[in-house]
């Protein structure tokens, strides 16, 4: 480990403290200068993937709290990642598309949120934190023009795999390099360089079913790298004993376990690469036991929900922190804990104010999700990767109703929610007003060098008129 550890303390002592830091030794600041600097030395077009792929690994750096240098620079600078993808998809060299009215809604209640908490205690952290969220609103929605074509849409998913790959990279160096320093004393929860464990779960849950697509379809001689991947992955999953995560992961799982079925002869060798990878990372676990925390169902969130209905939301229904003083951005000071939800978050914040326009966004991408799903087989490209974006996005909201990330601004999880949203959002509305022979055409991808079997993914494609 670095020898410049910092203990746990709140988000905003954690955020003054490296302000301190880069403010004494702004050196830190070099290697994300650096990135940028090349960055701007690639050709436009290929831009947007650089910055797609930068993301994840930019993150997850910075919550990698006991490299306390390498994580203040990463962490002061983290926005940074989601404005070069912003400026990449404006500057990205080819037709943009149309987006309907409604998607804009996300970085209008986003700028919103900003008013919303003006008055709480930590005012600076929080105005911080909200720009942020305006950023990746921002990002998400300028990305989201630029899916034009399949091909499109297939650069963003290759360019978040790569990124979940190299951002694996620090867990799993945690686990070589420091096994008995990587897990909570007295509970054994995985937390790779003092990340908490449900927050590194966040990268697991999306690795996941991105490394299971890619496993399946892209060129077979990556197929014993991606396997041994997604095995390490599962296995820092369950040693992280995040009943969320794996949730997330279960969910986004079906699809591939399908496929997976009618492919015996790969699903053999798969497991026994997987049974290798998911058996060396619980050995490294030793003697903790994340499957007994795994199936247990007890929790204190309904309890904890009540209250915040009961003695916070009857105070300021409507507006929520709007015009109050003193108040804490993270938690209300009646309850002392955070709401351990984003939609709870959200009427503490806002009220239905903020709520409304946001749950609404919520059931209108769940819904145009369904419909593009529906007509999968009439959209350029690989059903399958319908399928999974789809379940990934209900991954994300369900995930939601125990944890803030969703809305979170530092995580990949968080823009991504955005991003597909949008996406669905868009493409059903070309599908609906413009037929679905024209609503995502196939471009210059490499969709004909996907390997997959159609007759793998019947269950996955329709046979009847378009949706």
């Amino acid at each position: 480990m670095l020898n410049y550890p910092i203990p746990w303390v709140n988000s905003m002592d954690r955020t003054d403290i490296y302000l301190e830091i880069i403010m004494t030794q702004p050196w830190l600041l070099t290697p994300m200068l650096v990135l940028v600097l090349i960055f701007f030395m690639v050709r436009a077009e290929n831009r947007l993937f650089l910055a797609l792929m930068l993301v994840t690994p930019w993150l997850s750096m910075a919550r990698a709290q006991d490299l306390s240098l390498i994580a203040a620079g990463a962490k002061l600078t983290s926005g940074l990642s989601f404005l070069l993808v912003a400026f990449a998809a404006i500057t990205h060299p080819y037709p943009k598309r149309q987006l309907p009215t409604i998607v804009y809604l996300y970085p209008i209640m986003a700028f919103v949120w900003i008013f919303l908490i003006l008055g709480v205690e930590e005012q600076s952290v929080g105005i911080v934190l909200r720009i942020q969220w305006l950023c990746i609103t921002i990002a998400g929605v300028l990305l989201a023009r630029t899916v034009v074509t399949y091909a499109d849409f297939k650069r963003i998913i290759n360019g978040f795999t790569v990124g979940c790959m190299i951002a694996l990279l620090i867990p799993i160096s945690a686990l070589v390099l420091f096994p008995g320093e990587s897990f909570l004393k007295g509970i054994g929860r995985f937390q790779p360089y003092g990340s908490n464990s449900n927050q590194v779960g966040m990268l697991f849950a999306l690795a996941a079913p991105l490394l299971g697509y890619a496993m399946l379809t892209w060129p077979k001689k990556y197929r014993p790298l991606l396997i041994f991947y997604l095995s390490l992955t599962l296995g820092m999953a369950l040693l992280t004993a995040s009943r969320q995560t794996n949730i997330a992961i279960l969910m986004t799982s079906f699809p591939i376990i399908f496929v997976l079925s009618k492919r015996p002869i790969v699903t053999i060798i798969g497991l026994g690469i997987a049974a290798i990878g998911i058996g060396w990372i619980l050995s490294i676990g030793g003697e903790t036991s994340p499957m007994e925390r795994l199936a247990s169902l007890e929790t204190g969130r309904p309890q904890l929900w009540y209250r915040y209905i009961t003695e916070v939301y009857t105070r300021s229904p409507l507006y929520g922190l709007l015009g109050s003083n003193g108040e804490s951005y993270f938690r209300s000071n009646i309850i002392g804990q955070h709401p351990h939800s984003a939609w709870m978050n959200m009427m503490y914040h806002g009220g239905f104010l903020l709520f409304l326009p946001q749950i609404s966004l919520v059931i209108y991408s769940c819904y145009s999700g369904i419909r593009v799903w529906m007509n999968r087989k009439y959209l350029s490209g690989n059903p399958l990767l319908y399928s999974i974006v789809l379940l990934l996005l209900l991954a994300m909201y369900v995930q939601g109703c125990f944890n803030q990330v969703v809305y979170w601004p530092t995580y990949s999880w968080s823009f991504l929610h955005v991003a597909f949203a949008s996406i669905f959002i868009t493409l059903w509305a070309s599908i609906r007003d413009g037929g679905v022979e024209y609503a995502l055409p196939p471009g210059d991808s490499d969709e004909g060098n996907e390997e997959y079997d159609e007759s793998d993914l019947e269950e996955f494609t329709d046979y009847g008129e378009p949706a």
